[in-house]
């Protein structure tokens, strides 16, 4: 996979704070190895719905909080995700998975996909949730596109960060597998 757009969604709305704000959805386009650009749908306490802009390329990171604020310097390990590190973390998951089985088939993207289901710690995870928390049980779900071998979904149940709820669920849809992309970092004298 060299490039894709993934998005989250949290279900249930009851994850940690993501820079002081409520995260309600995130899309990102990634290409490997090392660029993402990221919108951010938050709900900000006395602002209301807020978009909150991120793009990293190389050792580069910057965030924009609204449409109408400038870029600001971003240090690359404060980038929340790291759909770049998606790759390196599923290579790891066959012996991280606990109970791996089998749940079911389904239709999903408009392909057929098994689902199959498992524990894993939450320090498992840092490669894609560069500062989840350790010590906790979260229940992983993939749906796989058995033709083609690729990853389509993940649900990730349970709390990945010390101040999640222990109900958090959070829903991660692959699409857009190799479709080419261009990633920029932002024009700082412009703001675009």
């Amino acid at each position: 996979m060299s490039t894709a757009k993934f998005s989250m969604v949290d279900e249930t709305e009851s994850g940690a704070p993501l820079f002081g704000t409520k995260l309600k959805r995130m899309e990102a386009v990634i290409k490997t190895p090392d660029s993402v650009r990221m919108l951010v749908d938050v709900v900000a306490p006395g602002l209301g719905f807020v978009k909150i802009e991120i793009i990293q390329v190389g050792d580069q990171a910057f965030v924009k909080f609204s449409a109408d604020a400038p870029w600001a310097p971003l240090p690359p390990d404060q980038v929340p995700f790291d759909f770049a590190g998606m790759t390196k973390l599923f290579g790891s998951l066959p012996a991280a998975v606990q109970d791996l089985t089998m749940t079911g088939q389904e239709v999903l993207q408009g392909a057929p996909a098994v689902s199959v289901q498992g524990v894993i710690q939450s320090e498992a995870l840092t490669d894609l949730i560069k500062s989840a928390d350790p010590g906790h049980e979260v229940t992983l779900t993939l749906w796989v596109d058995p033709a083609q071998a690729l990853l389509r979904q993940i649900r990730l149940d349970g709390q990945i960060y010390d101040e999640d709820a222990p109900e958090t669920s959070r829903l991660i849809t692959i699409e857009d597998i190799n479709v080419p992309v261009e990633i920029e970092l932002p024009d700082l004298t412009t703001g675009q």
